[in-house]
């Protein structure tokens, strides 16, 4: 066989085998190596886009409940650029009254739909099983009105008992709303609640259970804020593992704070408390005068020095050099008259209280409560949308990666939104300032899907 030959034959199967969009540049490289011109690289048509999938982002109707009409709602969605909205099926102030759902239900969807919005999603009362009043009502009515996501209430261990268990009573209870979601063609999402006690809040625990039911029945409601609160962006992890399970979406956000709990004294530690004047600490954190022979015991034996100890030396006080031990019965102002009552100043731990007693007379104010704090008193309230912990960019990318295409609704529960963050029926803020707030979320999470870049848009 001709040299040419052996070449051309070598060609067309790395073509075939291939694809010739792939090893297009090794052929051209190949080419220019035998001395012949490089073919030209294929060019996409003029005009051609990136192709995109559009998620739509639901307004939850908890945060408008003080808009009681469902023309009123749609147009406050719209207001907020949304694209439909996520309607509660629950006691007033609830949009839907549970027992009224298939004379209200139908026409709340059909007001909003008028306006051009979406509605695939409902949250339902906290009912945890089929049998509780209006359960089957709920999904039917639902699921007759072109609804296909619904969410309910979740489940909560008993951490004084075995939790495989409890579990396996769970699953129970699952199998029958799957059995009434293959009837009426809807889906159950599942919230991912935090919490100790919050089943499926880590996901792992309620994954196995849901493989054991078709994704198309049954999955989790991932909320971003409190699936932020996995440290370490574990979170990612979690929704790899969870994969075609992840049936909706609720937008959120959290932030970390601090707070010691000590009276007078919030955020971090801001330093020791140098001793002052003799005051006896009371229940509720503040401090009152101690007793006059107990002060002028602790100055006449120790002097005051920097921070100086209850009845011995200061810290290189007139008393005695640093570090110096107390007199036996020098601790505590009305026992043995040796120091004040409170040897670690106003507003600070008990003289008597063995496990915060100070050791050199500066500690911070006492905690509320009588508990220690220090190093602690963590807290992730809800904040505005990307102000808090959760990388809306990351989010979009890994909800592109397991080819997510569910629901999602905005959840600001953040404090200030004059009362539209607790589902109130009634706003003390103007209307324009509350849907101002709301607004900047969803723009918030559009833009933020823009930078991901990841082929999904909201």
């Amino acid at each position: 066989m001709r040299p040419g030959g052996i070449h051309m034959q070598r060609r067309q199967f790395l073509q075939r085998s291939v694809g010739a969009a792939l090893i297009g540049p090794l052929l051209g490289d190949f080419a220019v190596a035998q001395g012949q011109p490089a073919p030209a690289p294929v060019q996409p048509p003029a005009g051609a886009q990136p192709v995109t999938r559009k998620l739509v982002l639901d307004a939850h109707s908890r945060s408008l409940q003080w808009l009681r009409s469902a023309d009123e709602v749609a147009e406050a969605a719209i207001e907020m650029v949304c694209g439909g909205v996520c309607p509660t099926v629950q006691a007033f102030p609830g949009h839907v009254d549970p027992a009224k759902v298939a004379q209200e239900l139908p026409d709340f969807v059909k007001r909003v739909r008028a306006h051009g919005l979406t509605v695939t999603q409902i949250k339902g009362p906290a009912i945890r099983d089929v049998t509780e009043p209006n359960t089957e009502a709920i999904i039917a009515t639902a699921a007759q009105n072109g609804i296909t996501h619904y969410a309910l209430g979740g489940y909560s261990y008993d951490l004084a008992r075995p939790l495989a268990p409890q579990l396996d009573a769970i699953k129970i209870r699952l199998d029958k709303f799957v059995r009434l979601n293959q009837k009426h063609r809807i889906k159950l999402v599942y919230d991912t609640a935090p919490g100790a006690a919050s089943v499926g809040g880590v996901v792992l625990d309620l994954l196995p259970i849901m493989k054991a039911f078709d994704p198309r029945y049954l999955g989790f409601h991932w909320d971003t804020g409190h699936m932020a609160l996995h440290g370490d962006g574990m979170w990612e992890t979690l929704m790899r593992h969870a994969g075609p399970y992840v049936a909706a979406i609720g937008w959120r956000d959290r932030g970390w704070v601090q707070d010691l709990g000590l009276k007078g004294e919030g955020g971090g530690y801001a330093g020791p408390y140098p001793r002052v004047e003799p005051l006896v600490t009371q229940p509720d954190g503040s401090a009152i005068p101690g007793v006059a022979g107990a002060a002028a015991a602790g100055r006449g034996a120790g002097g005051r020095g920097r921070g100086g100890r209850a009845g011995g030396a200061g810290r290189a006080g007139a008393g005695g050099e640093e570090g110096a031990a107390a007199p036996a019965g020098g601790r505590g102002g009305a026992r043995g008259g040796g120091g004040p009552a409170n040897s670690a100043g106003a507003g600070s731990i008990d003289d008597g209280n063995p496990l915060y007693r100070s050791l050199d007379g500066e500690m911070p104010k006492r905690p509320i409560g009588g508990k220690n704090a220090k190093g602690g008193g963590w807290s992730a309230p809800n904040v505005a949308m990307g102000t808090g912990m959760v990388h809306i960019p990351r989010v979009a990318a890994l909800l592109a990666e397991i080819k997510f295409n569910g629901p999602s609704e905005l959840q600001s529960e953040y404090p200030g939104i004059g009362g539209a963050e607790t589902g109130a029926d009634t706003i003390n803020r103007p209307r324009q300032w509350v849907i101002g707030m709301l607004k900047r979320d969803v723009i918030t999470i559009r833009k933020s899907f823009e930078m991901a870049n990841c082929g999904l848009t909201i």
